[in-house]
């Protein structure tokens, strides 16, 4: 490739847009942004917001071509497929997916697979995604038992896959209840439980997160205000603790948010303040660093995320009916509102996902 067309290539890279869609779940709606990744303002696309049953939470497949928007009481998940050029949803054919009461929708690396956790039975539903079209097809044997613990009635609860599309956690019930594991088969979906697929015991977890690199998980346990660390088994997708764990982090009300190098993570506090931690990339450790308080907008913020360079994060208001975007300061890991914001949005924007076709 000749230097020319090298920097041509470059700079059709950077100049490939990126989208933030709102999952806005009071008024059954997903508002879509077109996000200026040098200044972080979000200009809303052509025909947003995009109507849809409800708007519980949002996913965008790795290769930012479908959404799946979850309708947690309904049972069923609404699919789009989504405009390269200009960020809009148009809906795909046979298009809603009925499901059972589930959690959001967490999909593989190589955005083959779909996986939700029930919030009203001991399963996880499991389901292939069709390439071409983006449509949902249960895989066999879903749904999958998971453990007799009682699970809450609550839409976020928590699942997650790592990031080498190997393993799926799943927290197992209500108020800090056990981390379950599972691995995924590659060619089927099929989940098999590793070990006793049961980890966390007493230390409980209310949501998992899973870094980058796929070597630590972090749940966090809103009641006893700490987060436990776990050394991930690449192999076994087994979880061990680290040394020191659980680590406290007073007031800590939401899950962590991870920035893509794995050095910093958030959480918010009942009354806006961002807690930003660093983390140790060889032990998993972490340490607060700082507690920000959010400029004045009398919400709770509801849904936190980082944009794949790391350098923006977009917090969703409840009461405020908005998205705050911040700065990200790369060595300290600070927090400094852009210009413009906050940027209006639906009623009560729930949950956000970013897109990047």
């Amino acid at each position: 490739m000749t230097a020319c067309s090298t920097l041509g290539s470059l700079q059709s890279t950077a100049s490939k847009p990126q989208y933030l869609y709102a999952a806005n779940a009071a008024d059954g709606t997903v508002s879509a942004y077109r996000i200026n990744t040098n200044t972080g303002a979000l200009t809303q696309v052509p025909g947003s917001p995009f109507a849809t049953r409800m708007a519980d939470s949002i996913t965008v497949n790795p290769a930012g071509t479908f959404a799946y928007v979850l309708d947690y009481f309904g049972g069923s998940v609404s699919a789009f497929r989504i405009n390269a050029a200009t960020g809009a949803l148009t809906p795909i054919a046979g298009s809603p997916f009925g499901v059972p009461y589930l959690s959001h929708v967490a999909i593989n690396h190589a955005g083959t697979f779909a996986y939700m956790r029930s919030g009203n039975s001991n399963t996880i539903s499991a389901f292939s995604i069709s390439a071409a079209t983006g449509a949902l097809a249960p895989i066999p044997g879903s749904p999958f038992p998971t453990t007799p613990e009682p699970l809450s009635f609550l839409i976020d609860v928590s699942i997650t896959i790592d990031p080498a599309g190997s393993f799926v956690y799943a927290v197992s019930g209500a108020d800090g209840g056990s981390i379950l594991a599972f691995r995924i088969n590659a060619a089927t979906g099929a989940l098999l439980p590793v070990s006793d697929g049961s980890f966390g015991g007493k230390d409980g977890a209310d949501s998992i997160t899973i870094n980058p690199a796929g070597t630590f998980a972090y749940a966090v346990n809103r009641r006893r205000h700490n987060v436990s660390v776990y050394r991930v088994n690449a192999a076994t997708g087994a979880l061990t603790q680290v040394q020191g764990s659980p680590f406290p982090a007073p007031g800590l009300a939401t899950h962590f948010v991870i920035n893509p190098a794995g050095t910093f993570a958030y959480g918010l506090t009942t009354n806006n303040i961002a807690l930003i931690f660093r983390l140790n990339l060889t032990t998993g450790a972490f340490t607060t660093i700082s507690r920000e308080s959010l400029p004045a907008i009398d919400c709770e913020f509801s849904g936190m995320l980082i944009n794949p360079a790391g350098t923006l994060m977009f917090e969703g208001c409840n009461a405020g009916h908005s998205i705050s975007v911040f700065s990200i300061n790369g060595k300290a890991g600070a927090l400094t509102p852009v210009p413009g914001s906050p940027f209006a949005a639906g009623t009560n924007p729930a949950n956000l996902a970013i897109a990047k076709p």
